[in-house]
Order: C-alpha cells, then sequence, then structure tokens
C-alpha cells in the first residue's frame, strides 16, 4: 500500500513538469522574450550604480517677492512629496505655501502667532510618508517643531508631554527610513532624534569645533542606510554620523574652493545618497557623495542666498533663494 502511495506521488510529479512551463532567470540587460516564462531580476537602488552627473544646468525662476499667493517674503526650507508639488517654510510670511513644480499655488498653512497652526519664522518643512502621511514644520521663533497629518490638517507640538526636551531655535527636520524625526535644535548646537511617537530617544551634540561638537547646526539629512548628514554651520562643515549617532566622518572648511564651504545651509538627498548642499556664503549649490567628495557645484548669477534645496527623482533641483524671495529650478544631467 504504501509503495503504492510512492508510486502515485512520484507520477503526479512527473505531469505537473511536464505541464510547468519552462523558466529562466535573465540577467539584468538581457532583451525581453529570449527564454519560455522569462523572468527578469532587476537590481534594487541601492545595488545599482548611479550614473555619474555630467552636469546641472539652470532651468527657471518660479514665484517672486510678496505676501500674496505663489509670492514669499524669506522663503526657506523645501520639501517634496510625490506629486511634486513644493512645500515652502515661508519664513517672512510665518506660513508654509505649497506650489506645484512650475510655480503655480496649491495651498497653504498657517499665519503669524503662537498657538496651534501658527508660526513664527518658522525655517524647515519636512513629509514623512510611514504609517501616516505627515507634514513638519521647524517652528523656530516659538522655539519647536509642530506637525500635522494630511486628513485633519490639525497642527500638534512635537513631544507635548511635561518631561519634553527643551528646544532652542530649531531649524532643520530630516525624517528616518522607519519614520524617525531628526531635528537640529540650533540654539543648543546638538541635534535630537524623537521617535514615531513624539518622544526624545537621544541628544547628540553640544557647542565646540570638535569632533562630536556643533556650531549652529542648521539642517540634517539621512540616507536610506541610516546615516546622518548634520549641516555644521558654524564650523563650516558636513559631518557624518551612523545610525547610532556615532560621528564618523566631516569634510569642507571655510573656504571658496571646490569642496570646501562657507556658512552652508540645507541638505538634501537624492535616490542615489548623493548630497546636495546650499553653500551660502560662496552663492552656490555643491553635490558630494556619500563619503565627501565634491563632484561638482552650480549656480546662477541671480542667486544671492541659497537656502532650502529639495530634489526631484527627475533631477529637478530647487533651490530658495532667501534674498531675492524666490526659488530657482536646476537640472541635472547625468551619463547615459
Amino acid at each position: 500500500m504504501q509503495r503504492a502511495k510512492c508510486l502515485g506521488y512520484l507520477l503526479l510529479a512527473l505531469c505537473l513538469s511536464c505541464t510547468l512551463p519552462e523558466t529562466e532567470i535573465a540577467q539584468p540587460g538581457s532583451p525581453p522574450g529570449t527564454g519560455k516564462g522569462l523572468i527578469e531580476i532587476l537590481p534594487s537602488n541601492r545595488e545599482r550604480k548611479a550614473s555619474p552627473i555630467i552636469g546641472v544646468g539652470y532651468v527657471q525662476t518660479i514665484g517672486r517677492a510678496g505676501q500674496g499667493v505663489g509670492e514669499f517674503r524669506m522663503p526657506l526650507g523645501l520639501a517634496m512629496d510625490e506629486r511634486q508639488w513644493i512645500y515652502v517654510a515661508d519664513a517672512g510670511n510665518n506660513r508654509v505655501q505649497v506650489i506645484d513644480s512650475t510655480g503655480n499655488f496649491v495651498t497653504e498653512f498657517g499665519s503669524r502667532g503662537w498657538q496651534r497652526g501658527e508660526f513664527d519664522h518658522p525655517t524647515d518643512i519636512a513629509l514623512s510618508f510611514q504609517r501616516s502621511y505627515r507634514l513638519y514644520v521647524a517652528d523656530t521663533g516659538n522655539d519647536r517643531v509642530q506637525y500635522c497629518n494630511f486628513v485633519d490638517q490639525i497642527f500638534y507640538p512635537i513631544s507635548e508631554s511635561a518631561d519634553s526636551i527643551l528646544l532652542d531655535r530649531p531649524e532643520g527636520i530630516g525624517i528616518g527610513r522607519n519614520g524617525e524625526v531628526y531635528v537640529v535644535d540650533t540654539g543648543n548646537h546638538r541635534w535630537i532624534e524623537f521617535n514615531v511617537a513624539g518622544v526624545p530617544v537621544v541628544a547628540h551634540g553640544g557647542f565646540g569645533s570638535g569632533r562630536e561638537q556643533l556650531w549652529n547646526p542648521s539642517d540634517l539629512g539621512v540616507d536610506s542606510h541610516g546615516n546622518v548628514y548634520v549641516v555644521d554651520t558654524g564650523n563650516h562643515l558636513i559631518k557624518k554620523y551612523d545610525f547610532s549617532g556615532n560621528p564618523i566622518d566631516a569634510w569642507g572648511g571655510e573656504g571658496g574652493a571646490l569642496g570646501q564651504l562657507r556658512d552652508p545651509k540645507c541638505i538634501a538627498l537624492d535616490e542615489w545618497n548623493y548630497l546636495y548642499v546650499t553653500d551660502s556664503g560662496n552663492r552656490r549649490v555643491q553635490v558630494f557623495t556619500p563619503d565627501g567628495k565634491s563632484i561638482v557645484e552650480f549656480s546662477t548669477p541671480g542667486l544671492l542666498q541659497p537656502a532650502g534645496i529639495a530634489v526631484s527623482k527627475a533631477g529637478r533641483v530647487f533651490v530658495s533663494d532667501a534674498e531675492s524671495s524666490d526659488i530657482k529650478v536646476f537640472q541635472v544631467f547625468r551619463k547615459k
């Protein structure tokens, strides 16, 4: 009986093998249709090597100085969502404006004040797509960070508990791989990690020019590996920390040569983890590799005080000009 049962399973397997289509694993780049049931396995972005940047060109300027819709007074931090809408910390108008990639007005949040949903000189924006879609605003003049979700659009201060950590002129915000919120606590010369519930986890820094110290930091970014890059404005440096907050690298130094910085302000990362830094004192933007090599710089004669920066997946770079009260748009060109 047992032998007959085994024979039956064997015959069934043979029949199935005859009816199943032949399958091949194709290498990336293989032409389609070269095998039956062809399965093409594509590498992820982390495994693919980025095409070299061969240049960056100026495209246009969007917005202008003013208080109306689509107008700005000292625009600072920028963020971009999946629709290519741009969120602008319109600091001089004490609001957040949302525009599309061509500069058309979409909506706005806030007005001058200290209550929830009101701002005093907001300097940075961050969007979180983890678990819930949230907008974070560095409400610098009110010494706090506020956030809202896009369902009720009601703002709340981050970390409202009685034992909440006190902020002093926070200027920068970044979002981690799992929705963690990183805040640059500028007046206290440090950066702080909050969990998704808004509870402070750890703080790093302290005033000075040493390896683990900062001087008026203004922004930070987090890459796909969890490394944190802090814009150490007073020391004219970019400082790199691992996912545990340990300092592992620093580069820049005051100057105007390629790779040097003068009063850097903001940072943005593209999908390849290249770092775009607004080198404000030199009136330019520099692009660095994750290990600190400067590979290109770009500007335009009208770029007077580059501040915030955002990079689209298509290689469009949006740079807020705090002095001209507009946004300059550039295009990255890569070798094919």
